[in-house]
């Protein structure tokens, strides 16, 4: 039997279920939207939580629609709160309703049907036993990444119920490397009481629930060990500084209230304020915009014309390095179609077959790949020495050395060979798109398609088109990038395009700094109160000293005012080696012997210059119309760079230490609304 009211966006339903009488609350967003919990629907939770006649029920259970439970915390509303009393009214009005649901005197269940983030996550644990869909995949806490930190009383349940390291792990190294856990993984790490199969999920939850009622005792859970917390502690910090070097602060708060939570269970104030004063910082307001923003241009790119694509069957890729091999198994295993490989040598394309090879190996090792889903996408990979295979494709990228008169060859050669309306499309970081078609007969069908390093992790596709781009292909370029998982954002055809332009700016300014006598080591930490993901000597080495004095170049031919070659650097690559400093972040003296007299470096002023730098670029680009506006730049910055979200991309940042404003300021973002809720 089933009755059912509703509360707003929450629908009370009286059922019975093996002999037991149940109170099923069952969240819903507006419009078929996820639930969120902002002062509106905390209201109604509340309400219906009040409106449950204990009496006439055994169990009091939460469940969500759909593929969600509950999304988490309505992030608009954070952004509106201007002042300690609003931002700490956000915690309390959680807490208060929450701790109506733990007050209930029945026993009380969240049935986790969906994901479960954030505030969604909190909500469930102030429940008395969870019992969790075996489908669910986002089980977590994502507000430390948001530069927040859970505020509902999420660490001290979870650290009852999981102890301080599974915490630590979950609300700081998991939140900031965008992990979520698994219904197994969460019943594993005791989270979740009961994992139920599907598609039979509300009967197969109750059942448990029902045969909980009726052995009459709450959750069996071992009492969980804090045995080596204080080293487990010292080791997250140790993680942080070397990860953020105090840039961003909550996920050091979060460690501070777990660590709390250890010596003294009931500090709820603590919390309050803590979560009130994130709420209110710059970092929050910048992650809050970038997450934001890589929801809503993920989703609605700019530019992408209203022409139909046209159909992609087959791909072909030119050559046989390591970028190649990467591109080619990406487009095997997303697009699942037939991918052609070529290069000059029978002995490269062995090499990068053996590459892929190995890759599936380990997918399908990791569980990420079923074996036969592996042996499909190997099937649909070839070779060949001859481009006159390519005949058929239906899209063909080029992933050769980065000289022009190269890639002008390779599609000198293959023009003649494909269908007037096949896709040429180019890998390259910053050469002119436009003067590698200058010779072409059908010049409207070659595209900029740059991905970066690594492929099947970086999220970001630079689509660069030219004068010359016709609107089918281009909407065509749009649709692959979408078949293939990544993020598009259309940028003009000027060199280094947005990331590589952007960096090499920073790569001028810190290496015109070690050519002047700074101290390469001590210029390597001028950035780290921005909390950049790399340091820039770091990151130089993992280019490599050859690619980045090429993109230099290229740079300095386009701008030679602001981009200056370096002296060191040409050395470096004369004496073959690897970069700056060694593994320890050393000098090597061989490096030493190569560099100017040694002098001084002002660590503020050089940073002010280097942050100067990159807002003047900024704005460079904004001018020429590289991008629609700063929105692209950053989620360029994001996506392509790994820009962490309390960076804002790039330009929050700028405005914050620069004093610049290149756009509404993150605590408004009044430009970027998306058509979903946003949460945490």
């Amino acid at each position: 039997m089933t009755t059912a009211e509703t509360v707003s966006d929450v629908v009370v339903s009286r059922l019975e279920h093996n002999g037991f009488r149940f109170a099923l609350l069952t969240l819903s967003g507006s419009g078929g939207r996820p639930a969120t919990l902002g002062p509106a629907s905390l209201e109604q939770l509340g309400a219906a939580l009040d409106a449950v006649e204990t009496p006439d029920v055994d169990a009091v259970a939460v469940t969500g629609t759909g593929k969600v439970f509950c999304a988490g915390a309505d992030l608009d509303n954070m952004l509106k709160a201007e002042t300690p009393e609003e931002s700490e009214g956000i915690a309390r009005q959680g807490l208060n309703v929450f701790g109506k649901l733990a007050a209930l005197p029945v026993p009380t269940f969240a049935f986790l049907n969906g994901a479960a983030l954030g505030g969604g996550l909190e909500l469930a644990l102030h429940s008395d036993h969870r019992i969790a869909a075996a489908s669910v995949r986002a089980i977590g806490f994502p507000e430390v990444r948001l530069g927040l930190i859970p505020g509902w009383a999420g660490i001290p349940l979870s650290v009852a119920l999981m102890g301080p390291e599974a915490t630590a792990r979950l609300v700081v190294r998991d939140a900031l490397a965008g992990r979520h856990l698994t219904a197994r993984d969460a019943e594993a790490a005791g989270l979740v009481d009961a994992v139920v199969p599907e598609p039979e999920f509300l009967p197969a939850a109750l059942d448990t629930a029902a045969a909980i009622l009726a052995d009459g005792t709450t959750a069996h859970r071992p009492q969980p060990s804090q045995a080596g917390w204080a080293d487990a502690l010292k080791a997250a910090r140790r993680e942080l500084d070397s990860r953020l070097h105090g840039a961003a602060p909550a996920p050091y708060r979060a460690l501070e209230l777990i660590d709390r939570t250890v010596q003294d269970a009931a500090f709820p104030e603590a919390e309050i304020r803590a979560f009130g004063a994130l709420v209110l910082s710059p970092e929050a307001r910048a992650s809050i915009y970038a997450f934001r923003l890589t929801q809503s241009l993920s989703k609605n790119p700019a530019g992408r014309p209203a022409a139909d694509p046209r159909p992609v069957t087959s791909v072909g890729v030119i050559g046989a390095g390591l970028m190649a091999s990467q591109l080619t198994l990406v487009f095997a295993r997303q697009l699942r179609v037939p991918v052609l490989m070529t290069d000059l040598s029978a002995a490269r394309l062995d090499k990068a077959l053996d590459w892929i090879d190995v890759q599936l190996a380990k997918q399908v090792q990791r569980g990420t790949l079923t074996k036969a889903t592996a042996t499909q996408i190997r099937g649909l990979i070839s070779v060949t020495t001859d481009k006159q295979d390519f005949a058929s494709c239906d899209a063909v990228l080029e992933a050769v050395f980065e000289d022009l008169a190269v890639k002008q060859n390779v599609f000198a050669e293959l023009e003649p060979i494909l269908r007037p309306d096949a896709l040429l499309l180019t890998n390259t970081s910053s050469l002119s798109i436009e003067a590698m078609g200058a010779g072409l007969a059908h010049p409207e069908r070659l595209l900029g398609f740059h991905f970066f390093n690594p492929v099947a992790v970086l999220p970001l596709l630079e689509l660069v088109r030219t004068p010359q781009t016709d609107p089918a292909s281009l909407a065509t370029v749009f649709e692959l990038a979408a078949r293939l998982r990544k993020t598009a954002v259309l940028v003009a055809d000027t060199p280094g395009f947005v990331v590589n332009r952007l960096l090499t700016r920073l790569f001028s300014e810190v290496l015109a700094l070690i050519d002047d006598g700074g101290d390469p080591a001590a210029v390597d930490r001028l950035l780290d109160p921005l909390g950049l993901p790399m340091r820039p000597l770091a990151l130089l080495r993992f280019i490599g000293p050859v690619v980045q004095q090429h993109i230099c170049e290229t740079m300095h031919s386009a701008f030679p005012d602001r981009f200056r070659l370096s002296a060191t650097l040409h050395k470096l690559i004369e004496a073959g080696l690897p970069g700056y400093l060694d593994d320890d972040g050393d000098v090597p003296p061989e490096v030493r012997a190569l560099l100017p007299a040694a002098r001084s470096v002002d660590p503020a002023g050089a940073r002010s210059r280097i942050i100067a730098a990159l807002a003047d670029e900024v704005e460079h680009m904004l001018a020429e119309g590289v991008v629609a506006g700063p929105e692209q730049i950053d989620l360029c910055m994001i996506l392509g760079a790994n820009y962490p979200f309390h960076t804002g991309g790039l330009t929050p940042l700028l405005d914050r230490f620069a004093g610049t404003s290149h756009h509404p300021r993150p605590a408004s973002a009044g430009s970027l609304r998306t058509k979903d809720s946003i949460s945490a």
